[in-house]
């Protein structure tokens, strides 16, 4: 029997960027007023050695006027070798942080990260959360999804994208 478990029922999946250039980026900002936990999967492909920093900027509402670099350190998980089709291990950052550096130099050309967010660590009258690429290269490719835990499961989750 299989288990009654479906991604698209129990978490909302927000396409937040495909971008083909992936220079200096910022992607879509999430509401998180709805939510209990928010993933952000970050898949990096290219060749060119330009390091990536990624990192959360916090806002007031998903038009993103007041916004904040995110301080709070949270859990990260990579996979620095995801061209390979027998490397599907993601590793744990030891020491949580508030920003994460892809450096293809040092893994391989396809590179996996996995930020999670607590909203429970916003800043007092913060509720949105954005992921940041604070640099990059215009030759590398990077996708970014979030992965959203409402808080009450429901059929029809709200938008996350809109407050």
């Amino acid at each position: 029997m299989a288990f009654p478990w479906s991604l698209v029922e129990n978490l909302k999946v927000v396409n937040c960027a495909i971008i083909a250039a992936a220079n200096a980026m910022t992607y879509d900002i999430i509401s998180c007023k709805n939510a209990h936990k928010v993933w952000f999967l970050v898949q990096l492909t290219g060749e060119n050695d330009t390091d990536s920093t990624l990192s959360l900027s916090e806002s007031t509402d998903v038009a993103g006027g007041t916004a904040a670099a995110v301080t709070a350190t949270f859990p990260v998980w990579y996979n620095q070798d995801t061209v390979s089709t027998t490397a599907d291990a993601m590793t744990l950052v030891t020491t949580e942080a508030a920003s994460y550096v892809i450096n293809i130099g040092e893994g391989g050309e396809g590179q996996m990260v996995v930020i999670e967010w607590d909203p429970a660590k916003h800043t007092a009258g913060y509720d949105c959360i954005q992921l940041v690429d604070a640099s990059g290269h215009g030759s590398n490719t990077m996708v970014a999804f979030a992965f959203i835990q409402p808080r009450y499961q429901q059929a029809d989750p709200p938008t996350a994208i809109t407050d």
